[in-house]
């Protein structure tokens, strides 16, 4: 099983009869009202890819030869990805999440014809993304209490969903700033985007899951700093073509809304390049717009060599990650080859 597919395909289904459990657990809420809104919840949980919470398990078995003890963790992990972005729809307005209805949208459907539907089905998208926050707490210290990591293992935890959230301001604070022309002139705005990505991405897809796994996998910290090496580039890279893919892909491949990020004013390194051209103003004709044509970004973008630029980036990123994998010395040779495969995965992905 040296290649990450195949550990990807091993791992996934024990992840999801974990989630369906948890799922179940949390259906069994009295309150209709809440109820109603958690059924989606656990829609949402089981329709992830569930990639992070098999970075827990990979990064538990780099030092282990079974995976099960690893498996809450994991499924913690997936329980706080799904309410993280239950609150990042809200910030970015977004109708559609893994192939389905928002949390926010549905209630803004169902009721439609009500004055402040919208404050309404925010105020429930905010408190149904807490509830799992703290949900994916409780299944760690239901599993873990007992284990002599486990203070490293939460401490580590909640750092890394604080930093997701440092992320997630950022990302709302630069746009506003930029759309509304306030700013510091002296600004480094790609400096700051890929700020945004170490925080938002890198950490929360790739270093944060691979170092829970190995904390708990007991793993020593010379070892957890080289993975960590290894993720952060890999994890760059990652959102980059996250950006690409949300422009250049399309709903159904990604599942969710395609061109969001130029409605929502997404601060990306597509944008940063273009202010740097003389395509600038025309790309504001249609960023941060409405009703933006997400065609005549396209075009803006690729005849400034702003998409090109984002490519080269992202291939020079992978190729680091690989290139200090490489370097590893103290890795079995077929986890070193299906962390050498998880870079290919992410790199060959189309959604």
């Amino acid at each position: 099983m040296n290649s990450f597919n195949n550990f990807y395909d091993v791992t996934k289904p024990l992840i999801q009869k974990s989630i369906k459990s948890f799922n179940d657990s949390i259906l069994i809420e009295k309150l209709d009202l809440i109820k109603d809104n958690l059924k989606i919840f656990a829609k949402l949980n089981e329709s992830g890819k569930m990639i992070r919470g098999v970075l827990v398990c990979l990064g538990y078995k780099l030092n282990n030869d079974k995976i099960d003890y690893s498996i809450p963790l994991a499924t913690a992990y997936e329980v706080f990805e799904t309410s993280i972005l239950v609150h990042d729809d809200i910030i970015d307005n977004d109708n559609l999440r893994r192939g389905q209805q928002t949390i926010p949208y549905y209630n803004k459907l169902k009721y439609k014809n009500i004055s402040n539907k919208d404050h309404f089905s925010n105020s429930i998208g905010i408190c149904i993304g807490d509830y799992g926050l703290f949900k994916s707490n409780e299944i760690i210290i239901d599993n873990y209490s007992n284990d002599n990591q486990f203070k490293k293992i939460l401490s580590t935890y909640n750092n890394i969903i604080i930093d997701t959230i440092r992320g997630e301001t950022l990302d709302v604070i630069i746009p506003f700033k930029e759309k509304n022309k306030l700013n510091n002139k002296n600004l480094k705005l790609e400096d700051s985007i890929l700020e945004i990505y170490k925080l938002k991405t890198a950490y929360y897809t790739l270093v944060g899951p691979l170092t829970l796994g190995m904390i708990l996998g007991k793993n020593t910290n010379e070892e957890i700093d080289d993975i960590k090496n290894f993720a952060l580039p890999l994890g760059i890279a990652f959102q980059i073509q996250d950006d690409l893919l949300g422009i250049y892909s399309d709903n159904k491949k990604i599942g969710k809304t395609v061109g969001s990020d130029i409605k929502e004013f997404k601060q990306t390194l597509l944008y940063s390049y273009t202010k740097q051209t003389k395509y600038y103003d025309e790309l504001l004709k249609y960023y941060g717009k409405e009703k933006s044509s997400i065609n005549e970004v396209k075009k803006i973008f690729d005849k400034c060599g702003a998409k090109e630029y984002c490519i080269d980036k992202m291939n020079q990123l992978y190729n680091k990650s690989l290139n200090i994998l490489k370097e590893i010395t103290w890795l079995r040779k077929e986890d070193k080859e299906i962390l050498n495969d998880l870079v290919l995965y992410l790199k060959n992905r189309t959604k």
